[in-house]
């Protein structure tokens, strides 16, 4: 039974004990010649005065019954007034106060949050730039500053977001349903929403967006774990949500000569991406092995890194105990899930998967707006603008904004580059300028070999004409057939760096 079922049902009992209390009280004193109590009303007055311990004396019960009935409102007047003051407190912290401090705070930026959850907390937290606020919320122990409310958020926004401040929202609920519904009743208003959701949408509106925590995982591992140069060879155990998100942001990011190993059963992968399978030449080199890691320990044994990435973070931590027991390897072992007692780098927390910069994408859609914007003044043939593209035409400028850093990476292979900074751009973009001939081409071969891949990804293929919806493509084939115009034009992804280098901040 519903929450508010219960109450209806509690105060529908309550009330009807209390009238049949009152018609006792004036069938058995009414009888009675010096009785004061002879009438509905003159009851009703009476449990008042004594329910609230006025007790004017001017009425009151002369028989036994009566003066029993008259016990048990005595009995109540504690708990009733306890129940008054409960409910007059419930109010002002429920509705009173949270009201009063979104009208305070009506001219900022509000960052509504579906529900209360330790998703919501954990972005919530980084925050700090408008009023937080939590709807949904039981009394968890939120962020500081932060404002819980009980309401869903359509009844907090649905005429807020007309006036005032910025709205933004979150649809963070673990339902993806519940989140998909939030998000509908607030489409058509100035509400930007931040949907988390399983599957990817296309052709939503601008101010909606969608994300995992899947996707948020693969980014935010190979950020801060990228390719090693060198041909670095990888074992990737695990074939969920979060290892086919590993898998494809590790393939957009890898440097040249890299291979990975793939345990247990990726048939259904190989079947989605058979564009991408028979294309040689492109990535890294994939080997599948259709069995779990435990079949081919003698891989593991000559493997640079091992990631332990199944949906199951308690099986994770499982195998990274019997790879250290039972299997000898100098490999690095990344597993996904909670910290365990054996050393390893542990990944995939929801506090580090739930930032503004994973969730929100506000500098990958800036460089990606901008990559755009200087592809377009470039171009000799009309561009449309980024509004106007295609879903899958926005994530391939989102995919080349991302893989800047591996650019950075490769430019400057003495360095440790942690993060895409101006600095490093400006860098980066003096060493590429400062390449031979033959360095270029490499380069500009690096640069195919990734567009193509991840056309290749999403089942492009070749053909003389291009066709957007037959997913045919004129370039898809290898560097070495490419015309000398079409191999130049790879130069200009490297010389944005240079670009944004002038930036002031990314």
């Amino acid at each position: 039974m519903k929450k508010g079922h219960k109450i209806a049902l509690c105060f529908a009992i309550g009330l009807g004990s209390y009238l049949l209390l009152l018609g006792l009280l004036t069938w058995v004193e009414r009888g009675e010649a010096n009785a004061t109590i002879t009438t509905l009303p003159t009851a009703l007055w009476y449990s008042l005065v004594t329910l609230t311990t006025v007790g004017y004396g001017d009425l009151y019960p002369v028989t036994t019954a009566g003066k029993v009935i008259g016990t048990l409102f005595l009995l109540l007047s504690t708990g009733l007034l306890a129940l008054l003051i409960g409910l007059a407190a419930a109010s002002l912290t429920d509705r009173l106060l949270p009201g009063f401090r979104l009208w305070l705070n009506r001219n900022r930026r509000w960052y509504v949050f579906s529900a209360d959850n330790s998703a919501s907390r954990a972005l919530a937290s980084r925050l700090d730039d408008g009023l937080v606020v939590l709807c949904r919320s039981k009394g968890r122990r939120r962020p500081q500053g932060a404002l819980a409310v009980r309401q869903p958020p359509e009844a907090l926004l649905g005429h807020s977001a007309a006036h005032g401040g910025e709205r933004v929202l979150f649809a963070m609920d673990k339902d993806a349903l519940a989140n998909e519904r939030d998000a509908l009743s607030l489409m058509n208003r100035p509400v930007r929403i931040y949907c988390r959701c399983d599957s990817p949408g296309e052709n939503l509106p601008d101010n909606v967006k969608l994300f995992n925590e899947y996707e948020c995982c693969g980014r935010l591992y190979w950020q801060t774990r990228p390719w090693r140069s060198g041909g670095e060879r990888i074992a990737l155990a695990g074939n969920g949500r979060y290892a086919c998100a590993l898998l494809a942001q590790g393939l957009l990011t890898a440097p040249p000569n890299c291979a990975i190993d793939l345990f247990d059963d990726w048939s259904d992968w190989q079947e989605l991406h058979r564009s991408l399978l028979d294309a040689e030449g492109i990535g890294p080199a994939l080997h599948f092995h259709g069995q779990g890691w435990r079949a081919h320990r003698d891989i593991l044994r000559n493997a640079d890194r091992i990631i332990l990435c199944g949906d199951d973070h308690r099986a994770n931590v499982e195998a990274l105990y019997q790879i250290r027991r039972y299997c000898p390897t100098r490999a690095q072992i990344d597993v996904r899930g909670a910290r365990g007692l054996q050393e390893a780098f542990y990944f995939g927390h929801a506090e580090a998967l739930f930032t503004p910069e994973m969730v929100m994408k506000q500098t990958l859609d800036r460089l990606g707006r901008q990559m755009h914007a200087l592809y377009r003044a470039q171009a000799d043939y009309p561009v449309p603008p980024f509004e106007a593209l295609s879903d899958f035409q926005k994530r391939s400028n989102y995919a080349a904004a991302d893989h800047l850093l591996t650019k950075a990476r490769l430019l400057l292979p003495e360095a440790d580059v942690k993060a895409l900074t101006p600095e490093v751009c400006r860098e980066a973009a003096s060493r590429f300028e400062a390449m031979t001939e033959d360095q270029r081409e490499l380069c500009r071969r690096i640069e195919h070999d990734r567009w193509m891949l991840f056309h290749a990804l999403y089942n492009w293929r070749y053909a003389p004409e291009r066709d957007n919806d037959a997913r045919e493509h004129p370039l898809m084939v290898p560097y070495d057939a490419l015309s000398e115009a079409d191999r130049r034009k790879d130069d200009n992804a490297w010389l944005l760096l240079n670009a944004f280098a002038k930036e002031e901040t990314l």
